[in-house]
């Protein structure tokens, strides 16, 4: 009996195969199986070896443009600062009421608290 015989009296249970019929056939369709899980494992080294490869060559262009961001992260930053001084400086104007000659921002230091004034500010009990 051929292989591929085997494997079709496998599928029937109502055939009577012999022992050593039985264990070549049992060998068949392990080294077949085998042969399929190697083959899908090659293939998935595959991609993922394929994947690092892409990844190493995109890390030189991240770094350029991850450079360029802080660039602009760093000009953005100094202009936020100039904005913040001249809404602080409109703010104290408009409470003193005096004009801004004469009010001079020499520092602004950002307090660690994480609640606002409002969420710091006692519970009132009201009855």
């Amino acid at each position: 009996m051929s292989i591929s015989q085997l494997l079709e009296a496998l599928k029937n249970p109502q055939v009577t195969l012999s022992v050593g019929e039985k264990l070549l056939a049992g060998f068949s369709v392990a080294l077949f199986s085998m042969g399929v899980v190697f083959i899908v494992l090659m293939l998935i080294s595959g991609i993922i070896s394929l994947l690092q490869r892409e990844k190493k060559i995109s890390q030189p262009l991240e770094k350029i443009k991850s450079e360029s961001v802080n660039k602009c992260v760093e000009k953005k930053e100094i202009d936020d600062m100039g904005e913040l001084v001249s809404v602080i400086t409109a703010a104290i104007c408009s409470v003193t009421g005096n004009s801004s000659n004469n009010i001079v921002v020499k520092k602004i230091v950002r307090s660690n608290n994480s609640k606002t004034s409002w969420e710091r500010m006692p519970k009132s009990t009201v009855k």
